[in-house]
Parts: structure tokens; C-alpha cells; sequence
């Protein structure tokens, strides 16, 4: 009896961590879903409370935009996150990969904490 008891009990706390973590990652994406529309980005993704952008070439805009999806993520979501610009042949970085990044951005509540993107 307490055997099933834990177990439906952790199987309610996983999902309930899953479903609030997707929630978190779908309020980030929409947040940011003015990238589409960037040129040089081509594409993005979501890891956690980290933004990657992968970027072809980099244009004019591209420390501004940098900016602005960090502080459009944290007030998406309301959480600190930490936006990493990368080659857009690196698709498969992540974060302490040991691979190079161009740039990063930390902002929270809608304001940029740190940037190295200048």
C-alpha cells in the first residue's frame, strides 16, 4: 500500500514537472517568435531557461537582437535566461559542450544583466 502510494505520488510530481518545464519553454518560444523574421537567423531552440540562436553571418542588428530576445524571454517567462549566439552550422551545441560560442546574453526581469555581444 505505501509502495503504490509513492509511486503514484512520484509519478504526479514528474508530471507535473514536465508539464510546468514545457509550459516554461512554450511561454519562452513565444516570446521570441519575433526571430522568425531576423535575417542572419537561422534558427533557434530551446534548452531549459537557455535561448540558442544560430546565426548566418552576423548583420547589423545582431547585438541589439541579442538583447532584445533575452529581455522578450524573461518577461515571457519570468525567469533569468541566458540567450547563446552560435554559428548556424553548430546545431548540436549546448551549453559546456567545450565548443566556442560568438556571444551570450543574461537578463532578468526584463532587464539584460550581462552581455559579451557588443
Amino acid at each position: 500500500m505505501l509502495k503504490s502510494t509513492l509511486l503514484v505520488s512520484l509519478f504526479l510530481s514528474l508530471c507535473l514537472n514536465f508539464a510546468h518545464a514545457n509550459t516554461l519553454e512554450n511561454a519562452l518560444i513565444e516570446g521570441v517568435k519575433f526571430l522568425d523574421d531576423v535575417p542572419g537567423v537561422e534558427w533557434y531552440r530551446v534548452d531549459g531557461r537557455t535561448l540558442i540562436i544560430g546565426w548566418k553571418g552576423i548583420p547589423r542588428v545582431f547585438p541589439h537582437t541579442n538583447r532584445k530576445a533575452a529581455r522578450r524571454a524573461t518577461i515571457a517567462t519570468g525567469k533569468e535566461i541566458h540567450v547563446w549566439a552560435v554559428r548556424h552550422n553548430q546545431r548540436k551545441w549546448s551549453v559546456g559542450s567545450g565548443i566556442s560560442s560568438i556571444c551570450s546574453v543574461l537578463a532578468r526581469n526584463g532587464r539584460v544583466q550581462s552581455d559579451t555581444c557588443s
